[in-house]
């Protein structure tokens, strides 16, 4: 029975952008505007330490094949978007205790996008993800340094509703349907409500209150509720940068006698910097709050400063520099982690439908526990080949 009503959540969430699709685009598919671009990512990476354990560190060379289209189109009042990426992931090592290659998968990417304006001040947004990977830090980025690469599938879908009262005032109301299926950890689900209320100070200045609420279940590990309020502030210091400035309470309640967690309130944060041009693009930002999903009970306090940046030095070379700094503070035990990441990368356009690029990633986790510090470094290249109908008309 429970394996019917997930398989029926499924296909809930594949079918509902298709069955709205008529509602959503009103047009005729012949007046509206298209693009279909086509892509192949071919990427070569290098782990010393593909499992990030503190001993007996492995290293894992990978290959990764990505082909992928993504077709728009487009009218006055609507848009729709469909994108898809199947992508194959070869490992190869010359460990002796493990043969990573039995790590083999296809992963998929698939988003659809769907917008229209109902009415004069009404907009109706639509939103469906299916993604299906290794990597740790795509279910949740504060816990994104996880040490294992159990194979996972995340479908989420996101309807949602804006409204303009005027020039001044803009209302949002959105619901979030999110499923996690793991190889072999605890799956789980989540229902996530959100109200957002927006005031336009003036043309560059804005007040916002945003409200969540969200529940999480479990076949086994504990469920949890969690609400949270937010007021948050944001400025355009220039047409550059931009600043935001937010802050509220979080407050996450588990199941009455759950084992290894411990309820949850206090304030939370978020202070960012943006900046975005031809040329450059830049984000550094500072926040605080919990992690949303645990495989298990490891539900952590985070304290996360980020930085991330590209400049083009040139005509077809561009640069970026990254990199975090994080303290993991655990509920539940005396754990406490700092986590210390930086990358750098270069990328060259050969041709406008062909680029190259190689990047470095060091990472380094400090933990009072025994056995779960780590160190990691990362090296990959890629060349990538795009194109798009849009340009060559």
């Amino acid at each position: 029975m429970v394996n019917k009503l997930r398989n029926s959540a499924h296909s809930f969430c594949f079918g509902l952008p298709f069955l709205v699709l008529s509602l959503i685009f009103p047009v005729s598919f012949a007046v509206a505007e298209s693009d279909i671009t086509l892509s192949l990512d071919a990427q070569e990476h290098y782990s010393d330490n593909f499992y990030r354990g503190e001993t007996n560190e492995i290293e894992v060379y990978t290959t990764i094949i990505k082909p992928g289209i993504t077709a728009r189109a487009w009218t006055d009042r609507s848009s729709l978007l469909f994108a898809y990426s199947p992508t194959f992931n070869y490992y190869n090592d010359d460990s002796d205790t493990v043969d990573v290659s039995e790590d083999d998968f296809v992963g998929h990417e698939l988003a659809f996008t769907a917008e229209t304006t109902l009415f004069e001040r009404l907009k109706l947004s639509l939103t469906d993800v299916l993604q299906k990977t290794r990597e740790p830090g795509t279910y949740d980025e504060l816990s994104q340094s996880a040490r294992d690469r159990e194979k996972y599938t995340i479908n989420q879908l996101k309807p949602s509703l804006t409204y303009d009262f005027g020039e001044k005032l803009t209302a949002i109301l959105a619901y979030q349907y999110e499923v996690y299926n793991y190889e072999t950890s605890d799956n789980s689900y989540e229902h996530r409500g959100y109200f957002t209320l927006r005031y336009h100070l003036d043309d560059r200045n804005s007040l916002e209150v945003e409200e969540q609420y969200w529940t999480r279940k479990y076949p086994t590990n504990p469920d949890y509720d969690s609400s949270q309020v937010k007021l948050i502030f944001r400025r355009e210091l220039s047409d550059f940068l931009k600043c935001e400035i937010g802050g509220g309470y979080h407050d996450r309640e588990f199941e009455s006698g759950a084992a290894g967690v411990r309820d949850f309130d206090g304030f939370v944060y978020r202070v960012a910097l943006t900046g975005e041009s031809d040329i450059s693009r830049l984000f550094l930002g500072y926040r605080k709050n919990l992690n949303d999903v645990s495989k298990g009970t490891t539900y952590f306090e985070a304290h996360r400063a980020t930085l991330d940046a590209e400049h083009a030095l040139f005509e077809k070379l561009r640069c970026s520099l990254g990199g975090y700094y994080q303290e993991n503070d655990y509920e539940a035990t005396n754990r406490e982690d700092e986590i210390w990441n930086g990358s750098v990368g270069i990328r060259y356009g050969i041709l406008d439908w062909l680029s190259a690029g190689i990047s470095y990633e060091y990472t380094d986790r400090d933990s009072n526990i025994a056995g779960e510090d780590y160190t990691e470094s990362r090296v990959w290249g890629n060349l990538k080949f795009e194109y798009s109908t849009a340009a060559r008309k």
